[in-house]
């Protein structure tokens, strides 16, 4: 019994043995052959870092294709501070003479926690080449520092269109906050004004990848491990933006400017400060701004590589103007008589005025049962008698259009002064809100409303002393004439007027045509957008643009129009002087051309510039007479009459 159990025990062990090797044999095989690759990419995981690729910015061009900024090649030093390692402060003092920039602000740059780890950090560029050729030879004496070609924007044309496009500069905190949801990690160059901001997304591209290997330690073995992934460069912007009309736009701004400082001031007798100015084209068929012009301006291209506070500060200095400030969409302005139109398009809503009436334009105009005794002056001290709407607007009688604004607060009474109709009716054509167009900062103006007027005075009664802060009927007169406290921008006049030269529809304005990959295939069109229609008729819309020919042809601004061929290319327009005491009068001119089929809506504004006659209408006329291929005539050094 005892040697057959013997027997069946080996015969059980030997078994077991053979299954226990066969196992481990399998589980070798399993390890060395099946999961090699597995267990080797977990290993290379470890070893592998992952630093991204900044992709090239997508060009900005105008409507004919034309560069207007672009990207040229500049050599940037960058810092691994990894691979510094214990001798990094004598490398980055030696680096900061080398490179005369301050040395906190080096430190404070490569210490930056908006860079990753193994992301090298540009600390310059535009790098002379003798300061490259110096760190190659020195390389020993900068561990850590090296040099590569990056792209930086290029601006072609200069300072043209400056506030147009805008600028480029380090991500802050706040655009990090916003943007990173969407992929960005802090090390950007991005859009900071113009619609370098406001096309970011689009013109910025898709960031790569390439892999660096380094060991346990964290030292970089290989800087080129495994292929890159490649970064995508954004899309090219076109703009609706003409070069050759902006030039033009440009200099007649610029020249406005000169001829206002030589006008005298009938009232002090000394020239007019023309201190900054606006113009702007729009087509009113479409929305679309082919030129826009603002003075003082600024030069692009002194952002690239970031300023200090001292070289920021003369672009924010009051001494200086703002030149960074882009009046056509962020000045607020009186209007002065370019509103006229559009309250004589309300008369016409509200029947309070008919295209048949006529109306009386006296010298001067008193509130009735006003115990103040306040006087309104037309602004000439004449009694023209009972005249025409158009003839009104032609003329600029400012009685009128008092009496249009006193009918408003009268209705504004009668609705238990609930309904402030005057505001409801400006708003509905523009005025007092934001138009849309796809540049940051816009201002929406100001439509004062009863609870305007209140808080303003209520909190400020230092200034206002005993003012009352009821809504008075001198405040609806005051807001007849663009005076008071309405206040418009350029912008928002070009898009009112363009409602009046294409028969009534309000646009939304737009400086972006539309948006390309670098090999022409479109990725968004920007379409045209009808936003609002004037609350009048047709008929009506057309009769407002025809009696603006009168301002041209016999009215105020007929001697800033002489020798211009109104007979082939008909121009309706209107002249404005806005009164912002104690500084010198605002001069405005608004027009349309051909006025029969406008193509054209031109606004031009000249702060402390004179009367809208003597140095806005000869700016326009500047324009209009490039527009139109015709030979300038001396208008902006002669000046016109007053308004």
């Amino acid at each position: 019994m005892t040697e057959p159990r013997t027997r069946m025990r080996l015969k059980v062990l030997a078994t077991l043995f053979v299954l226990i090797f066969a196992g481990i044999t399998t589980r070798l095989w399993f390890l060395q052959v099946l999961a090699s690759e597995q267990f080797s990419a977990l290993a290379n995981q470890n070893q592998v870092r992952l630093v991204s690729i900044q992709p090239v910015r997508g060009l900005i061009l105008d409507r004919d294709g034309n560069v207007l900024v672009g990207n040229r090649p500049s050599s940037v030093v960058t810092v691994d501070r990894l691979a510094m390692r214990e001798s990094g402060e004598e490398v980055l003092l030696r680096l900061s003479e080398l490179l005369d920039v301050n040395i906190d602000d080096l430190v404070e740059r490569v210490n930056s926690p908006r860079y990753a780890p193994y992301q090298p950090v540009p600390v310059a560029e535009d790098v002379p080449e003798e300061t490259i050729f110096y760190l190659r030879e020195h390389e020993r004496d900068f561990p850590g520092v090296d040099y590569e070609l990056s792209s930086v924007r290029d601006y072609p044309e200069g300072v043209l269109a400056a506030h147009v496009l805008g600028y480029v500069g380090e991500i802050s905190e706040e655009q990090l906050d916003a943007l990173r949801p969407v992929g960005y990690l802090g090390d950007e160059i991005v859009g900071k004004a113009g619609v370098e901001a406001t096309y970011e997304r689009l013109l910025y591209g898709t960031r790569g990848q390439r892999a660096i290997q380094v060991n346990a330690q964290g030292d970089i073995l290989d800087r080129d491990f495994g292929g890159p992934k490649p970064a995508e460069p954004g899309a090219n912007l076109v703009l609706a933006i003409d070069t050759e009309i902006q030039k033009l736009t440009e200099r007649s701004l610029t020249l406005g400017i000169q001829l206002g400082r030589r006008t005298i001031d009938e009232n002090t007798e000394i020239p007019f400060k023309a201190t900054g100015g606006a113009a702007v084209v729009m087509d009113p068929r479409n929305g679309q701004i082919l030129a826009m012009a603002s003075f003082p301006t600024y030069e692009p291209s002194l952002f690239l590589g970031g300023l200090t506070a001292a070289e920021r500060a003369p672009l924010e200095d009051e001494a200086n103007n703002f030149p960074q400030l882009n009046r056509v969409i962020q000045g607020k302005y009186p209007a002065g008589s370019t509103f006229k139109p559009f309250v004589a398009a309300g008369a016409l809503k509200r029947k309070m005025a008919t295209l048949d009436g006529l109306y009386d334009c006296p010298g001067e105009f008193v509130v009735p049962k006003d115990e103040s005794g306040t006087v309104f002056n037309n602004w000439e001290p004449v009694n023209r008698g009972f005249i025409t709407l158009a003839h009104s607007l032609a003329i600029s009688c400012d009685t009128v259009y008092y009496q249009f604004g006193y009918e408003y607060y009268v209705r504004y009474v009668r609705s238990g002064k609930q309904s402030e109709i005057m505001q409801q009716d400006l708003g509905q054509m523009g005025f007092g809100r934001v138009s849309g167009i796809d540049l940051p900062g816009e201002s929406a103006g100001r439509i004062p409303t009863r609870a305007y007027k209140f808080d303003l005075i209520e909190d400020n009664r230092d200034i206002y002393g005993d003012a009352l802060s009821l809504w008075l009927p001198g405040d609806n007169v005051n807001m007849s004439i663009g005076q008071g406290f309405s206040l418009v921008t350029p912008l928002q006049m070009a898009v009112a007027y363009s409602a009046i030269a294409n028969g009534g529809t309000v646009y939304e304005p737009h400086v972006g045509l539309r948006l390309e990959r670098p090999d022409g295939t479109l990725v968004r069109r920007i379409a045209p957008e009808a936003v609002g229609k004037l609350p009048i008729t047709p008929r009506q819309v057309a009769y407002l643009r025809d009696s603006l020919r009168g301002v041209t042809e016999i009215g105020t601004a007929d001697e800033a129009f002489l020798g211009f061929p109104l007979d082939r290319i008909p121009v309706a327009g209107k002249t404005g002087t806005a009164e912002v005491p104690p500084k010198q009068d605002y001069s405005w001119f608004a027009a349309m051309a051909p006025a029969d089929d406008p193509r054209y809506v031109v606004v031009g504004l000249i702060e402390q510039g004179g009367h809208g006659s003597t140095t806005a209408a000869p700016l326009v006329r500047r324009i209009l007479e490039g527009l139109f291929g015709l030979q300038p005539a001396k208008t902006l050094e002669d000046g016109g009459v007053t308004d």
